[in-house]
């Protein structure tokens, strides 16, 4: 097999695996056309190169009463974005924190229990060394999340 055909075949599982991370080396392996233990050796090694950085169960905030909220965050001047980030993921119940551009420079995604919750979070993540402000949006309505419309 060659590179292109290895590449494709390493992005239609990880196509098949963001949509069901349960899938079984078997299924994945009947619905591309190849054996299983290719299926294997395959995610073996994209999780070894961090193609593949872990599996998870997406869960719809509503059903569970939580209570989403998305934290901008803009770094004092001079500040290291990347170890700002590293200590924002820290909190467990933030589940994403992108770099990006723009006028903010962290945006962060966590699950709350209530809103005295989210409060304490953001006092804490504002907080936060090189942290020159962190302001929240309360998440009204959760559309899509994880790859998966959940409306």
């Amino acid at each position: 097999m060659n590179m292109v055909q290895r590449e494709d075949l390493d992005d239609e599982i990880i196509r098949l695996l963001t949509q069901d991370s349960r899938l079984s080396y078997r299924e994945i392996a009947k619905e591309l056309d190849i054996s299983h233990v290719s299926v294997s050796s395959r995610i073996k090694a994209m999780e070894e190169q961090g193609r593949i950085a872990g599996y998870t169960a997406v869960v719809n905030p509503d059903a569970l009463s939580q209570y989403p909220l998305c934290i901008r965050i803009s770094a004092e001047s001079g500040g290291d974005l990347s170890e700002i980030g590293d200590k924002v993921a820290d909190h467990e119940e933030i589940s994403v924190v992108l770099r990006v551009s723009g006028e903010c420079e962290l945006l962060a995604l966590a699950m709350c229990t209530d809103k005295e919750h989210a409060i304490r979070l953001l006092d804490e993540v504002a907080a936060i060394p090189g942290i020159d402000k962190a302001e929240s949006h309360v998440v009204l309505e959760t559309i899509k999340l994880g790859g998966f419309k959940l409306k």
